[in-house]
């Protein structure tokens, strides 16, 4: 393991994006716009600064997978996490820490893949766009902010990272939206989202207040501290900043417009990965430290998880917008991670181990399918589904890999997708929920629904007179897309290999849920 691992892991990207910040908007390549005329580039300038981003994102990943056989290694050696802390605040025993076991490591490092890239995407897709320094600089503070949560060892780090997130994302939005209503629609989602921080605060301000410490690992058996008449409360206060930033119904309405308005390098990272932080925080501290409650609760979490996906599903049939449609497929594509995260049962770990592991694989698949309606959009300058048809044969290597993501959520094997549905649904049923079961496999229909649709209409049938002259994406375009198509294929049919955290991991989780006497 490299020294000091998750540190760097963390805060390279964020030092890589001040560094760009302060210096990449006077990089500037020399062009040729005359016979002795030379002009300065704002492309290229762009690209290098891109090339440096795709590089910090890169060393974030080799930190994170260095990691992996020294915590597997001590893992049967009964040793369940790797711990790095750094003096920090003395006066309230407070220290700078990360926390890496098998719940954060899969998660942290499928954040850093696709923030890699997006950024390796972004080179290409943003190259005509100004101030491209500034957006990588965001782009990679983002990034520090969404492996900050992940690797967190304190609920304070938890949520100033939590809140790292927010300020850049909202910029990208704001600054780089396609639209006109991209002031309005980055003040939507940084509203909503804040007040969910707030909320989740407010929690973990009353943990506090009642064991003493803001420690993850000291909470489970600190917990018994908190009154019995407080803990729904905190729970609840906590669930509701989770579930914002999940976008679970009915506090989704922020994610449709900020989906979509976003460029699509950065949908890539809202959709993939940073609403798997509120799945993440479920996790981590739910079931961690209010064990007994979710189970208690358990059955109104798996009501919100079929209500989440079938809601989402049925605004997905409504949408004409590509882009539209994938985000409100988020949003029910969520609700099976809620299901999951929700079904728990003293006897079986089942329904957490599909949750987890649809995290990595919805991560995997919407990144691969923003990815590629963002191929779309820069070839045909469309982004209306109806105005769409026979592109598979114009884009051929666009219109297999999207196809594939697509199947890969629909849950149909051997793609990794079907793996996470199964234990998903196996876990409501080894928990007693059947007949909660039975209305979410049901809700699999109305995605077959909108996914068959939209595969139909843009790659299939015939094609409009103007789309004539498409042609395939630029292979630099291609080449993360090629990435997440491959390891949507390797992780269904080689799932073990992230099983073997994942499993793990879900046992580690389960152990919390009958609490601490």
């Amino acid at each position: 393991m490299i020294p000091h691992a998750a540190l760097l892991a963390t805060v390279i990207p964020g030092i890589a994006g001040i560094i760009i910040y302060a210096i990449g908007n006077r990089l500037r390549a020399r062009k040729k716009v005359g016979e002795t005329e030379w002009a300065e580039s704002e492309e290229g300038a762009g690209y290098w600064t891109g090339i440096i981003a795709t590089i910090a994102a890169s060393v974030s990943i080799v930190m994170i997978v260095s990691m992996g056989r020294d915590l597997m290694e001590g893992w049967a050696m009964n040793r369940t996490e790797l711990t790095f802390s750094y003096p920090w605040i003395r006066p309230i025993d407070l220290d700078f820490g990360f926390l890496v076991d098998v719940v954060s490591l899969p998660i942290g490092l499928i954040v850093a893949v696709v923030s890699m890239l997006s950024c390796l995407y972004s080179i290409k897709y943003m190259e005509k766009e100004q101030a491209q320094g500034s957006y990588y600089a965001n782009l990679l503070l983002f990034m520090t902010g969404m492996i900050g949560v992940i690797f967190a060892a304190n609920l304070i780090q938890f949520y100033l990272f939590w809140e790292l997130m927010l300020i850049p994302s909202y910029l990208l939005i704001a600054n780089w939206g396609v639209s006109k209503d991209r002031l309005r629609i980055g003040f939507k989602y940084f509203i909503f989202t804040h007040v969910g921080a707030l909320s989740m605060l407010l929690g973990i301000l009353s943990i506090y207040a009642y064991t003493g410490t803001f420690n993850l690992l000291e909470l489970p058996s600190k917990a018994t501290a908190i009154p019995s008449h407080m803990v729904i409360v905190i729970f609840v206060l906590l669930l509701v900043g989770f579930l914002v930033k999940m976008a679970a119904f009915p506090v989704h309405t922020w994610l449709p417009d900020a989906h979509s308005e976003a460029p699509t390098p950065i949908s890539a990272m809202l959709s993939g990965v940073m609403i798997k932080c509120g799945a993440y925080g479920m996790a981590r501290i739910l079931l961690m430290t209010f064990g007994p409650t979710v189970i208690q609760t358990s059955d109104y979490l798996t009501i919100l998880g079929v209500i989440t996906m079938a809601y989402g599903g049925l605004m997905a049939l409504a949408q004409t917008d590509i882009k539209r449609l994938l985000a409100y497929s988020s949003i029910s594509q969520m609700g099976y991670i809620l299901f999951g995260l929700g079904s728990v049962s003293i006897t079986s770990s089942l329904g957490i181990m599909g949750g987890l592991f649809h995290i990595i694989n919805h991560a995997v698949c919407k990144s691969l399918l923003f990815m590629c309606a963002g191929v779309i959009i820069h070839q045909t300058g469309i982004r209306d589904i109806r105005k769409l048809g026979g592109l598979v044969g114009k884009m051929p290597a666009t219109g297999v890999a999207c196809m594939i993501g697509a199947f890969s959520l629909l849950g149909t094997p051997p793609l990794n997708g079907f793996w996470s549905e199964w234990m998903i649904f196996g876990g409501g049923l080894a928990s007693g929920k059947g007949l909660i079961t039975v209305f979410g496999v049901l809700s699999t229909v109305i995605t077959a629904g909108y996914y068959l649709w939209f595969a139909w209409r843009v790659f299939l049938g015939p094609t409009p007179k103007n789309l004539n002259d498409v042609k395939e994406a630029p292979f630099t375009l291609l080449i993360p897309i090629i990435i997440l198509t491959i390891l949507s294929i390797l992780l269904g049919v080689l799932p073990g290999l992230v099983l073997e955290y994942i499993k793990p991991a879900a046992e580690y989780l389960s152990s919390f849920l009958s609490g601490f006497s």
